[in-house]
């Protein structure tokens, strides 16, 4: 995942709206999203070849998502970022004690960007950056250290904050997932763009995630191929439940 736009709790109807873009090399294989038979209340694509996920639910509402470190050095011998999701979708840790509990053992563990919620807090740790709740209001990580605005950073926050700051729309967050910008002196298109059209290394899927108050969540991932055209799209709805 190379980049994630939360907004949280900025609606009361609407606690958590999430629109992110995972990058990747096309040729990985990859399970779009699902329930998982071995873990059925998590909700969330799979990367067949190490097994975790970039994105997900799970049955009770709570979310998790997570980006590589740009520049990282290689991850040999490294547990896999994916299993950083899957985990907390799979355990009963509140986000607050699960990030603690990565922070303590981050460096095993290619580099990272993760964000956690329980539905009552939003927590991110990183490689390098200490556990934190994040404070009502968006945020958006990508690649890069917290505090670092790469523009496409910066376009995502600015872009969702105006769209929830109305009736959110699917549409409209699936468009600045999708946006190409144009270019910036000082930084590369992995910087710039949202979307990353590229026939080797770009944007497999995106994801909008919107969970109401009332416990209604509805979970849509649009897949692309490398030339950049829509080749799937799931669409879940649920409603969560804190005993699930």
């Amino acid at each position: 995942m190379c980049l994630i736009a939360v907004a949280w709790r900025t609606s009361g109807r609407r606690p958590l709206i999430v629109a992110a873009n995972r990058d990747e090399s096309h040729a990985r294989p990859t399970e779009p999203a699902h329930w998982w038979p071995d873990a059925p209340r998590i909700l969330a694509g799979c990367d067949a070849l190490a097994g975790g996920t970039w994105l997900g639910v799970d049955t009770a509402g709570r979310f998790a998502a997570v980006t590589t470190l740009r520049g990282a050095e290689p991850r040999v011998g490294k547990r896999s970022r994916g299993a950083l999701v899957a985990d907390f979708l799979r355990g009963e840790a509140d986000a607050e004690r699960y990030a603690a509990q990565v922070g303590s053992d981050a460096a095993a563990y290619g580099a990272f960007n993760l964000l956690v919620c329980d539905g009552d807090a939003l927590w991110f740790v990183g490689t390098g950056a200490a556990p934190r709740e994040l404070p009502r209001g968006v945020h958006a990580v990508s690649n890069v250290e917290p505090g670092v605005d790469w523009p496409k950073v910066r376009t995502a926050r600015e872009r969702l904050a105006a769209i929830v700051d109305g009736e959110p729309s699917e549409d409209a967050m699936f468009e600045l997932l999708a946006e190409r910008s144009p270019r910036v002196d000082g930084y590369d298109d992995r910087q710039i763009s949202p979307f990353q059209l590229d026939p080797i290394w770009g944007t497999r899927s995106s994801t909008v995630v919107i969970a109401e108050a009332s416990g209604r969540l509805r979970f849509v991932e649009r897949s692309f191929d490398a030339a950049g055209n829509r080749v799937g799209e799931v669409r879940f709805e649920l409603t969560a439940s804190r005993q699930a």
